[in-house]
């Protein structure tokens, strides 16, 4: 039994949040179903948030809402609001209903269950709590004192005000009323760690609670101190080495109407699957010690409105009048018709993505993306400092059409925004970009449209790293390069990747884009590893599990001269293609510029989403072009490509470049 006394003990406060979700499981998706339940927030955070209340409540802190915040989790993704008590997503609007969760500061608790008593209840719990007192009566010196008939009043153990009662009076004054009154309802202290919750009147008479261990009262037992782990393995969020930036294309204001495909619902799987695919590869050595990747989604859609019109300017030849125009518009809802509702999601989620940005829109869409990425590069930057002390990389993965927007965008950044003073946030990203991964984007077709080939940025590329001095020329003709930032398809970035589901309507390669003769020669690289099989029909569909062993191509290149057999993933069934002359400059041209702007010397990698026995490739089309958010191979691609050692020694063999045999006129052979 704990001694009484005349001060306060000291109780331990613990914070929770009501969630189906553990936001310290930095694998999980965020996107679970059944119901929420009260967790608890690790002892790192949950430091912070009773720090940061008390702060508050004193009025130490500034009345800046920002001030009166505080990030929470394994990976800082979430921060909560101390005046409203929600935790929300920190860098993402909320979305979904899993977006904003409830959190309660836990000064009571249910002994029973150990869950937190909810605000209210635990307010009017707390408000008795500092009138009666309760931890400054010794009940062992009043009951012997009844016993004994002694006066309590010469017992300095038991307060003034509570001196000359007797245990009857003494119980009552250790009751406290909960509102509403009328209810009968009230809280009966102990003392300064416990309580029962009981009900008044006649109801008292048949309740089944738990009896008081100083009276017969029965009720509900409440306890003011919660369990303190030690050490619970929690020191802070994790510092991250490599971060992606997500953008969406079009379409995904119109999915918003369906949960399931929500952009930040899709991101937030994805990011489990790296993660996950991370704790796999982390033991392996080819991946970097210290790597640790986080993805955050670029949500610029939300902020325009494609249903605005350009005005009818006086004069214009077959426009209508104004008044005529202003009551007559109308969106693409008001025209679609209602049928096949997957075709038509593709159609006017993806198709209609094309004309959308050829319109007069296209202006506002690379603003919004700009706008919106500098926001969440600048909160990132305050919220993580050590980021740029560490010389973070920044990478960008571009779906659909946000590939094309991307690429567009980077075409004109600067070679390093270092270089130039930003006069705002819209004319080019605020940070420089590492690598960028197109997702299944029709770059090839805007490509086409401008006539336009992928030439890398002089000062960017693979050979401007020492680590590659061996295996990339830097003095290089100036015609291999393009110096300026005014040319389509001369991205700023140090590598780039084209990864396309093999049955999507919308991707296209862009191999050719580089040199059309060489890229004949070259495969595309299948990203393919281990698939875990989870029943029969995958199997039986895909019969070899075996994990693909990786290599580096340093690896490779040390067995080649010990004529040991490289084992590399199978590709296509090897051709020869013919060409009309071999021209050696423009061979060696088109070689140098793969290599630059990629480490593996290709562009084009391929996967095939995982399908059971039956199959078909024109229903399987419907979800190819969204199938990059759930396929494991490629999180695992992205995972080694991102995490591994730098410099092309340690590129990975399999994921290269190959070249299939030549046939040159004039060849003997």
């Amino acid at each position: 039994m704990q001694e009484s006394s005349q001060e306060e003990p000291v109780h331990y406060v613990q914070w929770f949040y009501l969630s189906n979700y553990d936001l310290y499981d930095e694998t999980s998706s965020m996107e679970l179903t059944g119901a929420q339940s009260w967790r608890r927030f690790l002892n790192y955070d949950n430091n912070a948030l009773e720090a940061k209340y008390n702060e508050i409540i004193t009025e130490e802190v500034s009345q800046e809402p920002n001030q009166k915040n505080v990030i929470v989790g394994i990976s800082g993704l979430h921060v909560v609001n101390l005046p409203t008590l929600t935790l929300k997503p920190l860098y993402w609007p909320s979305a979904s209903k899993n977006d904003t969760l409830r959190v309660v500061r836990g000064l009571w608790m249910y002994e029973d269950t150990g869950l937190p008593v909810i605000n209210e209840l635990s307010d009017m719990l707390e408000e008795g709590y500092q009138e009666v007192k309760p931890y400054a009566v010794n009940w062992d010196n009043v009951l012997k004192e009844e016993e004994e008939g002694k006066d309590s009043q010469d017992d300095p153990s038991v307060l003034s005000h509570k001196r000359n009662k007797s245990s009857k009076e003494l119980i009552d004054a250790m009751q406290w009323p909960l509102k509403p009154t009328s209810s009968g309802k009230y809280v009966f202290y102990e003392d300064g760690y416990r309580a029962l919750i009981c009900q008044g009147g006649l109801l008292s008479y048949f309740s089944k609670g738990t009896q008081s261990r100083r009276t017969s009262i029965k009720g509900m037992p409440v306890v003011r101190d919660f369990p303190y782990f030690e050490d619970d393995g929690f020191n802070g969020p994790k510092q991250v080495t490599d971060l992606f930036l997500v953008v969406h294309g079009i379409g995904q204001k119109r999915s918003e109407t369906e949960e399931r495909f929500l952009f930040t619902k899709t991101c937030n799987v994805f990011r489990s699957l790296i993660q996950i695919q991370k704790n796999i590869m982390k033991e392996d050595p080819l991946i970097r010690n210290d790597y640790e990747p986080q993805l955050l989604p670029i949500c610029w859609r939300n902020k325009l409105n494609f249903n605005s019109y350009i005005k009818p300017v006086a004069g214009d030849e077959g426009r209508v009048e104004d008044e005529e125009f202003e009551e007559n518009r109308f969106s693409i809802e008001d025209i679609e018709i209602d049928s096949i509702p997957a075709v038509r999601r593709l159609l006017g989620d993806v198709m209609s993505d094309i004309p959308y940005y050829m319109s007069h829109h296209k202006e506002s869409i690379i603003k919004s993306v700009i706008r919106e990425a500098n926001r969440v590069y600048h909160l990132w930057k305050d919220c993580n400092p050590y980021f740029l002390e560490n010389k973070g990389r920044i990478f960008i993965i571009g779906h659909s059409l946000g590939s094309t927007v991307v690429f567009d965008i980077l075409s004109l950044q600067p070679t390093f925004v270092k270089e130039i003073t930003i006069d705002d946030d819209e004319s080019c990203f605020i940070f420089d970009t590492n690598g960028f991964f197109c997702f299944g984007g029709p770059v090839g077709f805007f490509l086409h449209l401008n006539q336009q080939s992928i030439i890398p940025r002089r000062g960017r590329g693979s050979s401007r790293y020492e680590i590659n001095k061996n295996f990339i020329n830097s003095d290089v003709p100036k015609s291999y390069t393009y110096d300026g930032y005014d040319r389509y398809g001369c991205l700023a970035v140090d590598s780039f990747y084209n990864i396309y589901n093999h049955l999507d309507p919308v991707a296209m390669r862009l191999n050719p884009t580089v040199d059309l003769s060489f890229s004949k020669g070259i495969h595309p690289t299948r990203i393919l590893f281990t698939r875990k099989s989870s029943s029969i029909l995958r199997m039986i569909s895909h019969s070899n599990t075996d994990p693909v062993e990786l290599r580096s191509y340093n690896q490779s290149l040390q067995q080649n001269k010990n004529n040991e057999p490289t084992a590399v993933v199978p590709l296509e069934p090897e051709q020869t293609v013919e060409l009309e002359t071999r021209n050696f400059r423009r061979e060696e041209r088109a070689k140098w510029r793969m290599q630059e702007l990629n480490e593996n010397s290709q562009l084009d990698y391929v996967f095939t989403s995982a399908h059971g026995v039956i199959s078909n490739k024109y229903l399987s089309m419907l979800s190819a072009h969204s199938s990059y958010w759930s396929s494991e191979d490629l999180a695992c691609f992205l995972v080694v490509e991102t995490g591994r050692n730098f410099g092309i020694a340690n590129s990975i063999e399999q994921f290269r470049g190959k070249h299939m045999p030549r046939i040159f006129k004039g060849d003997s052979s």
